[in-house]
């Protein structure tokens, strides 16, 4: 019996080394998680792509004239 190769092709888990799955998010969106270690990555999570694009940012230095 031939095993199919797409396990291949799937990104290893950084914590554990196994194949991550995908999950559908919302709307066409898909996340990959580790059925190991049971999370979402949280660097790609909705919460940190927000703030990341949201208002707040450190303060600047006032310009010496």
């Amino acid at each position: 019996m031939k095993r199919p190769t797409a396990w291949l092709l799937r990104k290893p888990c950084p914590t554990c080394g196994r194949p991550l799955a995908v999950r559908h998010g919302k709307g066409e969106r898909r996340e990959q998680i580790c059925p190991a270690c049971d999370g979402p990555d949280p660097l790609h999570s909705p919460k940190a792509l927000g703030w990341t694009k949201g208002s707040l940012r450190p303060p600047q230095r006032p310009q010496k004239h």
